[in-house]
């Protein structure tokens, strides 16, 4: 594809980004494939079950009038801590229609995380289920702004029963008014320092993201059926296996439980599903899976997309010979989703990010905010006035002010770009961990460390690793009068997992004497990874 023809790409709509003032994103994703007579389509599938369009719209209509009655009212907020489930689209989509700010919440997430997200948010109620409301209920009394704790399945005391709340509410619902730059979600993901940053977008997101997205990338119609076995609570699957299909008028396939790649398979062969989407961890994992081309039927794939971490030659290559099917791969974020990424007719390069999409202002820059030549690393930088950027990280303007310069949102990722245009990932221009595609921030798990009383210090960096791209590894220092042991880094793993979200928790502990530090103190986790990546290389010549 010629820089021209790519310009020009065939699926650009013609009014690509001309966004309208008056905004809804739960009308753009449901309410009109009921009107334009496609009620009983299917729009999700679900073990056993298939819900229409007019099916959801119900339930859709039912959820914000519980809401409206509990005096939920627009612009306030509420999050959400549930598996994959049909309630979890209704709960998302009713909060929209009624204008309140619906915060889907990782059920990885332990107490600390989400008492702070709660109190952050100022979130005035939380939906959940009997099994994963514990750690709400632990921190209800520190949230001074939570009023409602509603429970799908078994309600105790002071609880709301969803299926209650929802039986007595009217299934018919006028949309509440908004408009493209009025809040409409938020999502919780770890910073590099401390707990989770809330990512807040406006309804224009659906639009500024999905018409590149949906309708380029991913090449959806009514006609197709998505799938991605991963929680629709992080921003990649909510794109991909939420809003872009309902956009586009296309199905949703929702797994439930731990990822397991047979099942996998046997899901896509079981529904047909036509758009795969997965982070690189998943696609090696099923690779990994002897003779699977053999053993399962994927020929109802026509796309297989990937996010999260750049995929591997290797693993394109392989995935291409046996499958037959291209991945196309991109780079994203929380604060807008993929931005850059290989198109359909473009000429793959394996390890590329491939490229912006067409219109999409996307440039390289120097430590001086001027534009790099070709081969030369720098900053990832997006122009500030792209419409599916997110608005705010909540009560925290200094970290805004450090990603916003000049015109430009610094996604904090380090790249450069080739002579054909095509964009190659370096790596994040801070610490951050990136694991299994999960984002983690080391400070927030050494501090968890550093609450055992064994620990004087520790450094946490992400080892190079096979399959998770990235493993969390601590380097821990004892204090005198404590021996290193397995016992002593199981306990040390064992608090971190059962403190905050369990993938964070190291997956490998080294007891050490002392910590690389710079001359005023700071741990120099770069001379930590340097170190591991040196034993990665003589590991794989062995």
């Amino acid at each position: 594809m010629s820089r021209k023809e790519y310009e020009a790409y065939p699926q650009v709509p013609k009014k690509y980004l001309e966004i309208p003032e008056k905004l809804n994103m739960a009308c753009y994703a449901c309410d009109r494939w009921v009107e334009e007579g496609r009620g009983d389509s299917v729009a999700i599938y679900f073990e056993d079950k298939k819900i229409t369009w007019a099916e959801l719209q119900i339930a859709v209509n039912q959820f914000g009038n519980a809401l409206k009655n509990l005096g939920v009212q627009k612009g306030d907020r509420f999050i959400i801590r549930l598996h994959n489930t049909p309630e979890y689209y209704a709960i998302v989509l009713g909060g929209l229609k009624i204008g309140a700010v619906p915060i889907p919440t990782s059920s990885l997430f332990r107490a600390k995380e989400l008492e702070h997200l709660i109190n952050n948010s100022g979130s005035l109620a939380a939906v959940s289920t009997a099994k994963l409301v514990g750690p709400i209920e632990e921190v209800k009394d520190k949230c001074e702004t939570l009023k409602h704790i509603i429970v799908i399945g078994e309600a105790k005391k002071d609880q709301i029963p969803f299926e209650s709340i929802m039986k007595g509410a009217s299934p018919e619902l006028n949309i509440t008014e908004t408009r493209k730059d009025d809040p409409a979600f938020m999502l919780y993901t770890s910073g590099t320092t401390g707990l989770p940053k809330g990512i807040a977008h406006a309804h224009r997101w659906l639009i500024a993201t999905g018409d590149p997205i949906a309708k380029m990338l991913m090449a959806l119609t009514p006609n197709d059926i998505c799938f991605s076995p991963q929680e629709i609570s992080f921003m990649y699957p909510f794109g991909c296996n939420f809003f872009y299909p309902f956009y586009c008028g296309a199905a949703v396939v929702l797994y439930l439980g731990r990822f397991d790649p047979e099942k996998v398979f046997k899901y896509i062969e079981r529904y047909k599903a036509t758009v795969f989407v997965a982070v690189p961890t998943i696609y090696r994992r099923m690779l990994a899976v002897k003779e699977a081309e053999k053993k399962y039927n994927l020929s109802s794939i026509k796309r297989c997309i990937s996010s999260g971490e750049t995929i591997s030659p290797e693993t394109y290559g392989e995935w291409k010979r046996r499958f037959g099917c291209e991945i196309f791969d991109g780079l994203g974020q929380t604060e807008i989703h993929i931005f850059c990424c290989e198109l359909p007719g473009m000429k793959v390069k394996p390890g590329s990010m491939g490229k912006p999409f067409p219109r999409f202002i996307v440039k390289v820059l120097n430590d001086k905010g001027k534009e790099c030549p070709p081969e030369k690393t720098g900053h990832v930088a997006i122009r500030d006035d792209n419409p599916g950027l997110f608005y705010e990280y909540r009560g925290m303007p200094k970290r805004w002010a450090e990603t916003h310069r000049a015109g430009w949102y610094y996604t904090g990722d380090l790249a450069y770009v080739d002579e054909d245009g095509y964009f190659w990932y370096v790596s994040r221009s801070d610490d951050l961990i990136k694991s299994r595609a999960y984002l983690i921030g080391p400070k927030e798990v050494e501090d968890v460390i550093l609450e055992k009383p064994a620990v004087l210090e520790a450094a946490v960096i992400g080892a190079p690793d096979p399959i998770m791209g990235q493993r969390v590894k601590a380097f821990v220092i004892l204090r005198p009068g404590y021996e290193p042991s397995k016992d002593r880094a199981e306990e040390i793993r064992l608090h971190v997992r059962n403190t905050i979200a369990p993938y964070k928790a190291p997956k490998e502990i080294e007891f050490i004497e002392q910590l690389p530090k710079t001359a005023t103190g700071k741990i120099l986790r770069r001379e930590l990874r340097r170190i591991e990546k040196e034993r990665y290389r003589r590991e794989k010549v062995k």
